[in-house]
């Protein structure tokens, strides 16, 4: 399905301006399962990639079949400069997601990043629009360039390679939770896959609160008015 209607995901929340959280893990905490999040003390990585890491062989096989998609690809990669970053390109004519490289200025600006959208006219990066988000179980944030078709002049097909919650190209990348934006991107590796179809997932199904703290609870009308009220109570307690 296409459509010619802007896209726009808005600004998430902060899930800990209401409650307390979790902090996320640095480059130095335990390591997580990539299907059921239990640490991992003991790393028992996949044995193509050396990448993912999984708790248990029951936790690999029922990843097997999303973690393929980029395994092989990840060991065969090869940076073309010193400039580029490895990213993650959903293009919405595939069924499967695949790795690409950007590069980037010193400044943290990527320079190619509208090669990646070919309907837009060329250096039209103002409607390449962006939504973050922070995993709880790894050490980057990733965010989601896409195309915003803010004058609604393109027809952007649905796009089946991220759980049809967007329309048109998405392009992952992985940033560090402490220099952020302000430097080039991390390199995106195989373990953003799966946050990233989880949190479309939750875009294409879910129209309550969206969190920037991921994998999130799925919160009705009276449950987030609930937290709503419980937050502003205790900030009258401040």
């Amino acid at each position: 399905m296409s459509s010619t209607a802007p896209q726009d995901f808005g600004y998430p929340l902060v899930l800990e301006d209401f409650m307390p959280v979790i902090q996320p893990p640095t480059a130095n905490s335990p390591s997580h399962c990539a299907v059921c999040h239990a640490v991992v003390n003991q790393s028992k990585k996949c044995s193509g990639c050396k990448n993912i890491i999984y708790c248990s062989k029951s936790c690999q096989t029922a990843n097997w079949a999303q973690h393929k998609t980029l395994c092989k690809a990840y060991t065969n990669a090869s940076r073309p400069t010193t400039q580029h970053r490895r990213a993650v390109l959903f293009a919405a004519e595939q069924a499967r997601a695949r790795f690409i490289w950007l590069r980037y200025g010193s400044d943290g600006t990527p320079l190619d990043m509208t090669a990646w959208f070919p309907d837009m006219a060329q250096g039209d990066d103002n409607d390449v629009r962006t939504v973050a988000f922070h995993s709880r179980f790894l050490p980057y944030w990733i965010q989601l360039s896409f195309d915003g078709n803010t004058s609604g002049t393109r027809s952007l097909d649905s796009n089946a390679a991220i759980q049809c919650a967007f329309r048109g190209p998405v392009v992952a990348v992985a940033y560090d939770a402490e220099e952020g934006l302000g430097k080039p991107a991390l390199d995106a590796d195989t373990r953003l896959l799966g946050p990233v179809l989880d949190y479309a997932r939750l875009r294409a199904e879910y129209a309550g609160p969206v969190f920037v703290e991921q994998p999130q609870e799925r919160y009705t009308e009276e449950d987030w008015a609930r937290i709503r009220d419980e937050a502003a109570a205790n900030q009258g307690h401040i």
